[in-house]
């Protein structure tokens, strides 16, 4: 496990040169999805997000967590297993980037694939809308396999930013 957890802590640092403004790590529980929710909120309101934009990217990165949490195997005992977030905001004057990474430590996580054949579920099916609304809120969309480690889910989107941050 020593290995493992050197591997996984590998691929969740924070490198100089990232635009990530906060990492966070969770244990496989949906109760925490309202924490990285509420941080990702201030951050979002401190840099000026317009508020459509920032309601949109809160839906992204509670899906994707919420996907890394309940539809990923864990390897620890009972199928425990860590979520590791990061998320951002690069400044670009009125507009800026906001970045996002998502890195379960599990089998069975989601693929690029799922993403690239989302289409709109069913309007009488309560479940599936996720990996659709993902796809459509963001600019950039990328899933890899880390080996040793589980899925990363890496998404950005351009917004607009108030000249002064904050809510308007």
């Amino acid at each position: 496990m020593a290995q493992e957890d050197s591997v996984t802590r590998e691929h969740a640092e924070v490198r100089a040169g990232d635009p990530f403004d906060w990492f966070l790590r969770i244990p496989n529980r949906l109760d925490l999805v309202g924490t990285v929710r509420g941080l990702a909120r201030a951050t979002c309101e401190a840099r000026g997000v317009e508020d459509e934009a920032m309601q949109e990217i809160l839906l992204v990165l509670t899906e994707v967590v919420n996907n890394a949490i309940e539809h990923v195997k864990g390897r620890g005992e009972g199928g425990y297993h860590e979520v590791d977030i990061q998320f951002g905001i690069s400044p670009g004057g009125a507009e800026g980037v906001v970045v996002g990474r998502v890195v379960d430590e599990g089998e069975g996580g989601i693929v690029q694939g799922d993403f690239d054949a989302a289409a709109a579920p069913a309007l009488d099916n309560d479940r599936g809308r996720g990996l659709f609304l993902i796809r459509a809120y963001v600019d950039d969309l990328a899933v890899s396999a880390l080996p040793g480690v589980g899925t990363e889910v890496r998404f950005s989107r351009k917004v607009r930013l108030a000249a002064e941050g904050g809510q308007r």
